[in-house]
């Protein structure tokens, strides 16, 4: 008994003792408020916590720490993570990393200090970094860092694949400033100061493939040799020139952006190349060769190197001409100030898909049998085009073609026959007609005084805003399964019964405003049955009121902005209903007497009314809830109709009534008729 007395009480203790460590256990494993485990994920982000939480479970592989206020690493602060793969500081206000911050995490590979006050002790940073033996990502943009700082903290970081310092102070970049990253592979310097890059900088980058230095101050590229680069971002310097080194090496560049820079010329791109991507957009770029008699004018460059100085004669209008870019499959060139494109121009680039010449001086643009025919965007809006000459028998793959914005008054008129897969088409903003088809066809497309956009199988997008069109002819879209339709700044043009007949079963946008459209002209280019209408633009035109033809779409969005509307007629508006999902009203003059349109309309639960505050009725009175307007106006609406329906019943009876009593009065007063009389008459009393 003794025996089994004191073995129940040793099981008794040791189940206590083993309660006891497991409470300690739990308390030691349990998540501070502010952080969430997902896996081997501890997020902590955003918490306001100004130190590392140290009782985290130990196997947490990526720590998340951004947006708080953290000013210090310590020795200790890690050293329990003994996992950490990556790690996430950003949006700190750190100040100090302690030299041994890092010693037990020998495994951290992703390590992200953006935006912190690393500048004030780089030389203590740079030690704790020496002790990651598999740092692969650095992320130190946002630091203030000047670039002696910066190359001292990344000096020999033989391990690193990807370095950011974007948003810096840097304003300099030499040969020492990067040395020894021998595996980097990305490097981002974006939204710094670089007004210099001295020769030689990235040379010891031998892995270099992705290079961003947009938004610096780099004035010019003149000995570009970075022959393993796969992207190059220099958008949004200021850089008049970029010369590549003249060599038979083969580049590996495959994009290239130089948009939002200050180029005269067009780049001297490299002989052998891989460019697929060519972004010139918004630069002072144009052609000068037809400004001169010798077109191999030769222009020297003149480089300076310490003691050495190179001169780098080029002939400017030869080299453009023969340039060979057979990978190349985007060339914008928008914004610009090209007046014309020379002859060969375009015969290097034989893959090109889409062209983008938008917003320059171009007159006149030529496309020959001989030059590259597989694009399929090409984009010439926006510039001063007179005429085109496309000597081409077949565009195959031609599927967005823009020429709105320029002086045409007239197209080829088979032009679009000759699109096999042409999608959009936008013609806006010229002075182009429409043939009729097939009876004006043969007659007006022989001098090319209309476009023939029938049977044009694959049209789907057809843009004709602001052409002058009075009319559209008969037929004019037959066999063109039209989905999209915009008549829109056609003021004074004539609907017919027969305008929109061929596209009814296709169309599904339809844009008339500022058409100076009245209801009835309207009803007349309605009365077709559409099938699949969702979407009617009548923003800017007289309309009075909804006609019952409205009825009958499957409209989802309907702009009836800037008409003259003073009611909507209630049919109309519940039949609408059952599909709208958009409507727009304001500008319009709604009587504020007739408003049981309205509650129905805001009731609509799938409805949205965007500009629902900028609706008002006469009286400027704001329709953005029904009950803002006030009860002083129904009352008064309600008043005012019975003031005037008395009045008018009473006016006869009240001037009959006046008319009466004035002539018993005068009759009963004979000596106040007389004198009446006559001075009314104007003849004199004889004596």
């Amino acid at each position: 008994m003794e025996f089994t007395g004191l073995s129940l009480s040793f099981i008794l203790s040791a189940l206590m003792l083993l309660n006891k460590r497991s409470n300690v256990e739990a308390n030691l494993v349990r998540l501070p408020e502010s952080c969430r485990m997902a896996g081997t994920v501890a997020s902590c982000q955003g918490k306001r916590l100004d130190h590392v939480p140290v009782n985290l479970p130990m196997r947490i592989e990526n720590l998340l720490l951004n947006e708080n206020i953290i000013r210090a690493i310590k020795n200790e602060s890690l050293s329990v993570y003994k996992r950490l793969h990556t790690l996430n500081l950003s949006g700190n206000q750190i100040e100090v990393i302690e030299s041994g911050a890092f010693d037990c995490n020998t495994n951290l590979e992703d390590l992200n200090l953006k935006n912190n006050r690393i500048d004030l002790t780089y030389s203590e940073t740079y030690l704790a970094l020496r002790t990651l033996p598999g740092l692969r990502r650095l992320d130190l943009s946002e630091n203030r860092l000047s670039e002696d700082a910066t190359s001292y903290l990344v000096q020999n970081l033989t391990t690193l694949e990807y370095l950011s310092l974007s948003r810096n102070f840097i304003m300099r970049l030499e040969p020492s400033t990067l040395g020894g990253l021998v595996h980097l592979r990305e490097l981002i310097l974006e939204y710094n100061y670089i007004y210099e890059i001295e020769s030689g900088t990235f040379e010891g980058l031998r892995r270099l493939t992705r290079l961003n230095l947009a938004h610096n101050h780099i004035p010019c590229i003149v000995d570009f040799s970075l022959y393993q680069v796969k992207t190059l971002n220099i958008s949004h310097n200021v850089v008049e020139l970029f010369l590549a080194r003249e060599n038979e090496i083969e580049y590996q560049l495959e994009t290239l952006d130089l948009t939002y820079n200050k180029l005269l010329f067009f780049p001297l791109l490299p002989k052998r190349n891989k460019l697929q991507l060519l972004l010139l957009a918004d630069n002072e770029m144009s052609f000068y060769g037809d400004l001169i008699n010798d077109s191999s004018t030769e222009v020297q460059f003149i480089q300076i190197v310490g003691n050495v100085t190179n001169i780098t004669t080029v002939k400017l209008w030869d080299e453009v001409t023969s340039i060979s870019l057979p990978e190349l499959k985007v060339l914008d060139m928008s914004r610009n100030l090209f007046r014309y494109l020379p002859e060969r121009f375009l015969r290097g680039m034989t893959t090109l898909s889409a062209l983008q010449l938008s917003q320059n001086c171009l007159k006149t643009f030529y496309l020959m049998e001989d030059d590259p025919l597989s694009f399929q965007v090409m984009d010439l809006s926006q510039n001063q085009l007179l005429s085109l000459n496309f000597s081409v028998n077949r565009m195959e793959k031609l599927n967005y073609f823009n020429i709105s914005f320029n002086k045409l008054e007239s197209v080829p008129s088979d032009l679009f026959t000759k699109m096999p897969q042409i999608v959009t088409v936008d013609l806006s903003y010229n002075n182009v007609s429409i043939c009729a088809y097939p009876s004006e066809y043969k007659e007006r497309t022989l001098n090319g005084s209309c476009v023939r956009l029938a049977n044009i199988k694959t049209l789907k997008h057809l843009s004709l805003a602001s052409c002058a069109l009075v009319t559209v002819p008969a037929k004019a879209f037959v066999g063109s399964p039209l989905t999209h339709l915009d008549l829109s700044s056609n003021f004074g043009i004539r609907l017919k019964a027969s305008t929109f007949q061929d596209v009814s079963k296709s169309l599904q946008f339809l844009f008339l405003r500022n058409n100076g459209l009245t209801s009835s002209q309207l009803d007349i280019g309605l009365q077709v049955p559409f099938r699949h209408l969702s979407s009617l633009d009548l923003y800017g035109n007289v309309l009075s009121c909804l006609h019952p033809t409205l009825k009958t779409f499957p409209l989802k969005w309907l702009d009836l902005r800037k008409n003259q509307l003073s009611t909507l007629q209630q049919d109309v508006l519940q039949s609408l209903l059952h599909n709208l999902q958009t409507i727009f009203l304001s500008g319009n003059a709604f009587d504020c007497c007739q408003l049981n349109w309205w509650s129905p309309l805001i009731n609509a639960k799938s409805l949205i009314i965007p500009d629902r505050s900028k609706i008002t009725c006469n009286g400027s009175i704001r329709l953005d809830n029904i009950n803002r307007v006030s009860d002083f106006t129904k009352f008064h609406c309600r008043a005012d109709n019975i003031v005037l329906k008395y009045f008018l019943l009473l006016l006869p009876t009240f001037m009959f009534i006046l008319t009466v009593s004035m002539i018993v009065f005068l009759s009963l007063n004979s000596k106040l008729l007389p004198k009446y009389v006559k001075a009314k008459c104007k003849i004199g009393v004889e004596y």
